[in-house]
């Protein structure tokens, strides 16, 4: 599997490298079965960009190959996000989704880590802006998940607020 995962890997690699729509953010090329060794980080942010809407992705071929060789789903971890320049804020909506290989926003692909990477990613990203405020907004069904995207927003700094009982919720991170 691992001859597998570094083809699609470097098929994803070459891939992203060719779109100059695309920037690499981080990668790890280490092949390995048994966990997330292999992955990239991108975005389509561009700074001086009139787009206002983007994402940061996470790809990686653990648990991603078919039998043919070729990547199931295109990434894995999506941060989407909005961002207003004049105010030098960034936005992003947290949503837990049914039915999709793909997890939308900082949902972790079976706990393996990808929202972490994506967040970490997306804060460089708002630093190097010099962006002064992210805040955003969670939707998830039940409070267990609730407090698993609370818990790795609070790893890196955010404010996670909440109504007691609740499974939606707002947070908030400054700059300095």
């Amino acid at each position: 599997m691992a001859n597998e995962n570094d083809q699609a890997f470097a098929r994803k690699l070459a891939k992203i490298e060719a779109d100059s729509s695309l920037t690499i953010l981080s990668s790890m090329n280490q092949a390995n079965d048994e966990k997330v060794n292999q992955y990239i980080v991108y975005t389509d942010y561009r700074e001086g960009s009139q787009q206002t809407t983007n994402s940061v992705f996470v790809y990686t071929p653990y648990a991603n190959v078919d039998k043919f060789g070729h990547s199931k789903v295109e990434f894995q971890a999506q941060l989407l996000f909005e961002t207003n320049k004049w105010k030098k804020q960034m936005h992003m909506t947290v949503l837990e989704t049914l039915g999709a290989e793909t997890r939308l926003a900082v949902y972790d692909f079976q706990n393996l880590g990808l929202a972490q990477l994506a967040l970490k990613a997306f804060c460089n990203l708002a630093n190097k802006a010099e962006i002064e405020q992210i805040n955003g907004n969670i939707s998830t069904f039940d409070q267990e998940s609730f407090k698993k995207v609370a818990h790795i927003l609070k790893k890196y700094d955010f404010e996670v607020q909440a109504e007691p009982d609740q499974a939606s919720g707002t947070f908030i991170k400054k700059r300095g």
